[in-house]
């Protein structure tokens, strides 16, 4: 075994990305929205860069700031790379001769953003967690200081569904920012959550701070799993009957795997009673933290419009949110044949306005690839948009990229998070790139169609006799689909249906 330091000469290939070429990636990918708020936090930090409302209808661009806006942001090949990044790093821009010229470099929009009829909701800044709530309701609450400090601890200890869990309970108070008053309880809190000990084999103070939580609103907060959760329900409602009581008590694992039968002759009563009974229990809430828990919408902005006009599909660019941005003026001067800024300040702002300029072109190019993607997306769909979405036809990715002459990558970051809005709805770009399925007459159609056909025969069916996922198979065979019964039973899963077995009503 030799020791020591080896001199090696050799060759290797890499790609790396420069930072602007990140930068564009990300701009590809992210939503109208988030756009949004990363031009807002440039503004902040670029000086040069400036938002206004007074647009103009056409980008002013100089050839030597519009370099090639129709590149890839994923290249390809080694030479492509390198001619990306050559034209990246170098710095050969003549800015003074640029501004005496006049030309002000922006990214223009085509519609005043201050349009009175396009007004979104604002989202709230902050919103109480369920938590919060339940400190509210405990705050109001006369209670003891050390059984107080053991329900806060609780309270800190509830996941987002308000159940008490093992692995997600603190390890101390300090954790949950309160003071330590007892170990000892607390360790008797761990060891009923963890189920080692039961609430009546644990210390007075522990049993109340339990059963103070369990008295909250809305009823079921605290449990430490689903049986739990539905008993405390149980015990503040009298519309639930005593069959159903019965079979959450003491048939909850057959309960859990619907076994409606077996439940029925363990307690000799009809099966269309116990399935009366499942029915009531299926009214109790199985996480009554998202009672408690305010939920923030997500506003869908579409970036992209289709509208059909005179039997014409026109696809449109959504500019409302789009940020107009330009050059400072005031500083580009500064950059102008006969300035008093210094060298340094120069080039300070010859690195802004760097930075300035690729964004520009980097959220102009992200426009143009999107209506490259749209387009393609239109050529391969136009039936889906003219007549429905029971016309969407197979698509892939692949077809895409080869259409628009892209990296399969860069059509990915494209239709991730973003929507078009066309006359049958509002749609994410992911919608329309389905797997396919064979008919009898050779024509491929949508997976979509075909989980739409399963959905219309099982609505249809005979809720006594429900259909089995053979018998749908044969059905659509009958109808012209080649599909197989496996094929089947997938759909009805991502459909979230239920087997023939547990539809069956009694």
């Amino acid at each position: 075994m030799q020791l020591g330091l080896d001199l090696n000469v050799g060759l290797k290939l890499e790609q790396k990305l420069s930072p602007q070429m990140i930068q564009s990636l990300k701009l590809l990918q992210v939503t109208a929205l988030q756009l949004e708020a990363l031009v807002s936090q440039e503004l902040q930090t670029n000086p040069l860069l400036e938002q206004t409302d007074e647009i103009e209808d056409k980008v002013e661009e100089t050839e030597e700031m519009a370099g090639d806006n129709e590149k890839e942001t994923a290249p390809e090949n080694e030479k492509e790379l390198e001619e990306i990044k050559v034209e990246t790093d170098k710095d050969d821009i003549d800015w003074e001769k640029f501004f005496e010229d006049g030309f002000d470099p922006g990214y223009k929009r085509s519609e005043d953003n201050s349009d009175k009829d396009n007004k979104f909701e604002r989202l709230p800044v902050a919103v109480k967690s369920f938590q919060d709530q339940l400190f509210f309701q405990l705050l109001h609450t006369y209670v003891k200081p050390e059984i107080k400090t053991l329900v806060e601890y609780l309270i800190n200890s509830l996941d987002d569904d308000g159940y008490l869990r093992p692995d997600i309970v603190l390890d101390d108070l300090n954790g949950s920012g309160l003071p330590v008053e007892s170990e000892a309880e607390i360790g008797e809190i761990q060891a009923v959550i963890s189920g080692e000990k039961t609430e009546f084999q644990v210390s007075k103070n522990v049993r109340e701070a339990f059963h103070l939580l369990w008295k909250m609103e809305p009823a079921g907060i605290g449990a430490r799993n689903l049986r739990e959760c539905l008993l405390l329900q149980l015990q503040r409602t009298g519309s639930i009957s005593p069959l159903a009581r019965k079979i959450l008590e003491d048939e909850f694992e057959a309960l859990e795997k619907l076994k409606i039968s077996a439940i029925a002759k363990k307690l000799e009563v009809g099966p269309e009673e116990v399935q009366k009974a499942i029915k009531e229990i299926g009214t109790l809430e199985p996480r009554p933290g998202r009672l408690l828990g305010e939920s923030v919408s997500t506003t869908i902005i579409p970036d992209l419009v289709i509208e059909i006009i005179d039997g014409e599909i026109i696809l449109l660019f959504n500019d409302k949110l789009s940020p107009s941005l330009h050059i400072s003026r005031n500083y580009s001067n500064l950059l102008k044949k006969g300035s008093n800024a210094t060298v340094s300040e120069k080039k300070y702002v010859r690195e802004k306005l760097n930075s300035a300029s690729w964004l520009i072109r980097a959220i102009e190019q992200r426009k143009t690839t999107m209506m490259k993607v749209m387009n393609a997306i239109i050529e391969n769909q136009p039936d889906f948009f003219s007549k429905g979405a029971a016309n969407l036809k197979p698509l892939i990715l692949q077809d895409v990229a080869d259409n628009i002459k892209m990296h399969i990558s860069t059509v990915s970051r494209v239709i991730n998070g973003k929507y078009v809005q066309t006359p049958h709805g509002i749609f994410e770009l992911k919608y329309f790139f389905t797997s396919g399925i064979s008919k009898e007459d050779g024509a491929d159609v949508s997976s979509i169609k075909v989980k739409d056909e399963i959905k219309i025969l099982i609505d249809s069916e005979e809720p006594k006799k429900p259909l089995s996922d053979q018998k749908i198979a044969d059905i659509l065979k009958k109808k012209g689909f080649e599909v197989a019964r496996r094929t089947v039973a997938k759909y009805r899963d991502q459909l979230n249906i239920l087997p023939a077995r547990l539809r069956k009503q009694f």
